[in-house]
């Protein structure tokens, strides 16, 4: 079996500027091995996994071999090569894998996994006949924005965007947790804690998120202003200056951050890349966006300000249909005292939980288009 090649990116700078491989460990489970190659900066583009025999070949143009944390397993053997600047990684087996999976878990890493003999993923239709199985609405992480030394905006109130959006997560959690008891919540922190936005995608995909949400709340430089309503974003570049000063305002937690390294460089080009990472999820993302607006502007008093779309970090490394959520203009001192209340709260939440309800209905007929 041969997993056509198809380059995902875009050209990047050479030389001193190559995309550096720092690390290169292998885990293996019955069932399969997990290759997770990791840069020292945004991994710009990509060839997915080419089958040949026993073993996988993986292509990084314009980058180098400078691997100081390496690890094995019984079974796999490893070698690069560069050959006219594109790292080859090469790894054989002692067996022909029956299929290979590769994918993003944020900006700096590619995870492959190479299922083993006899444990093929399962055909579409089998899938389909049993959708509960795979594509079960199963886990859903909940992503308060900001935390700890990161207050986000400061309302006209003097409420703080972190405190506001855990509230609200923690009604929406519990609310899920009564209506969807077969479903798991993840709440990626639930108090005042820090957490890099880079984490919080790894986080989701560590529980096995099936769909992450990102709660914030929006600001306008000048205060008050008049500014007000809810809009849900999904990740890709953005259509607007509003957009770009959002995404650039939220992406600016990055400051609090032991290391920026990770976003360095990290362009429209680079944006584009990674909405291609995304590609299958883009409607199931923009499924969800409409679904909330829909809920949180006819039950709340909010404004309905639509589905926008920017180059949000933190969506970045989330691998499964995720959104992020502006409640409500903390700069507006009608949106700040709504979004403040614990009413204003309750009923934002409650639209919430109805919004993932009729996703969830949709979910499997999106997956199978």
């Amino acid at each position: 079996m041969v997993v056509a090649a198809c380059i995902v990116g875009m050209r990047q700078t050479t030389g001193t500027d190559a995309v550096r491989v720092t690390a290169m460990r292998v885990t293996s489970t019955d069932s399969t091995y997990v290759i997770r190659l990791t840069a020292n900066r945004t991994i710009v583009h990509w060839q997915k996994p080419e089958v040949h025999g026993n073993a996988i070949v993986i292509r990084l143009p314009e980058a180098v071999y400078a691997v100081t944390d390496s690890a094995l397993v019984d079974g796999v053997r490893h070698n690069h090569e560069v050959i006219r600047s594109i790292l080859v990684e090469r790894f054989s087996f002692a067996f022909a894998p029956t299929s290979v999976e590769a994918k993003r878990d944020g900006p700096r890493d590619i995870v492959v996994t190479v299922h083993k003999p006899g444990q093929q993923r399962q055909s579409p239709a089998s899938r389909a006949a049993a959708p509960h199985a795979e594509w079960a609405l199963d886990v859903i992480v909940l992503d308060p924005g900001h935390g700890g030394v990161d207050a986000g905006a400061e309302g006209v109130n003097g409420a703080y965007e972190k405190n506001v959006t855990l509230a609200i997560a923690q009604r929406l959690r519990a609310l899920l947790r009564t209506a969807m008891p077969n479903t798991k919540v993840v709440m990626t922190r639930d108090d005042d804690t820090f957490i890099e936005l880079y984490r919080r995608g790894q986080i989701a995909n560590e529980a096995g998120g099936k769909l992450f949400i990102s709660i914030h709340c929006n600001s306008m430089p000048k205060k008050p202003h008049p500014a007000r309503g809810c809009e849900t974003y999904i990740l890709r570049p953005g259509r607007n200056q509003d957009a770009a000063r959002v995404a650039a305002r939220e992406n600016a937690s990055i400051r609090f951050e032991k290391s920026q390294e990770r976003y360095k460089g990290f362009s429209e080009d680079q944006l584009i890349v990674a909405t291609m990472a995304q590609a299958s999820f883009v409607r199931l993302s923009e499924s969800l966006a409409r679904h909330v607006q829909h809920e949180v502007s006819t039950t709340t008093k909010l404004k309905n300000r639509g589905v926008n779309q920017a180059g949000f970090f933190v969506l970045v490394g989330a691998s499964m249909p995720n959104i992020l959520f502006e409640t409500a203009f903390l700069s507006n001192p009608d949106d700040a005292a709504y979004v403040c209340s614990a009413e204003g709260q309750a009923t934002i939440a409650s639209s919430m939980l109805k919004a993932i309800q009729a996703y969830e209905r949709s979910y499997a007929t999106l997956l199978h288009r």
